[in-house]
C-alpha cells in the first residue's frame, strides 16, 4: 500500500500523474461510495455520481489548497456537490437504500436471525433516513456514516458549526419520530 500522504499525491495528480490518482481513489472510494448511495439512495446513481467525483478531482487536482483543508474535506466537497446537483435537477425522490447495502452490514458469522433482524434494522433505519429532508440527511450522513467532526463539515459544507450541530439534533429527532419507540430496532 502506497504510503505517501494525500498532498503529495494530489501534488502528483495535478501534473499528470495517474497512478497518483489510482491510489487515491483506492483510499477513498468505499467512504466515499458509501456517501454519495446514502445521499442519494440509488445505486446506479451514486456509481455515476462516483465516476464524476474521481473525473472532476483529476481535472480539478491544481486547485486544491492543503491550507484550506485535508484531501478528505476537499473530495467529500465535491461528491457532495454533484450529488446535491444531480438530485436536484432530476428531482429525485429517495426511497431507501436497497436491501444488498443494509444488508452488508451484517456479520456472516452471525447466526440467521441475527442477520435477519440487523437486515430490517438497515432498511427501516435507510427508509427513515430518506424521509429526511436533504440538509438533514446531509448532516446525518457526514457525522454518524462518514464520522466526521462538525469542523469538518462545516468546511465541506460551508456551514456554520451551530447550525450543523442544529440541524444534527433535529435530524436525529425526526428519525426517532420516524422509527418510533424502537429505535430501529424490529
Amino acid at each position: 500500500m502506497d504510503e505517501r500522504p494525500d498532498q503529495a499525491l494530489v501534488a502528483e495528480m495535478a501534473r499528470g500523474d495517474a497512478a497518483a490518482l489510482r491510489t487515491l481513489y483506492l483510499r477513498y472510494e468505499v467512504a466515499t461510495f458509501n456517501l454519495i448511495l446514502r445521499l442519494a439512495g440509488n445505486r446506479e446513481t451514486a456509481e455515476d455520481l462516483m465516476q464524476e467525483t474521481f473525473t472532476r478531482v483529476w481535472r480539478t487536482a491544481g486547485s486544491y489548497r492543503p491550507d484550506k483543508g485535508p484531501f478528505r474535506s476537499w473530495l467529500y466537497t465535491i461528491a457532495l456537490n454533484l450529488t446535491r446537483n444531480e438530485l436536484a435537477r432530476k428531482r429525485y425522490r429517495v426511497h431507501h437504500l436497497e436491501a444488498e447495502a443494509a444488508e452488508g452490514l451484517a456479520s456472516t458469522a452471525d447466526a440467521p436471525d441475527m442477520v435477519l433482524m440487523r437486515a430490517e434494522s438497515g432498511r427501516r433505519v435507510a427508509a427513515a433516513l430518506a424521509r429526511l429532508a436533504p440538509h438533514l440527511r446531509e448532516i446525518v450522513v457526514l457525522k454518524v456514516y462518514q464520522q466526521l467532526k462538525f469542523r469538518e463539515i462545516a468546511d465541506i459544507t460551508q456551514t456554520p458549526e451551530g447550525t450543523l450541530k442544529a440541524r444534527f439534533h433535529r435530524a436525529v429527532a425526526e428519525l426517532r419520530a420516524h422509527l418510533g419507540p424502537t429505535g430501529g430496532r424490529p
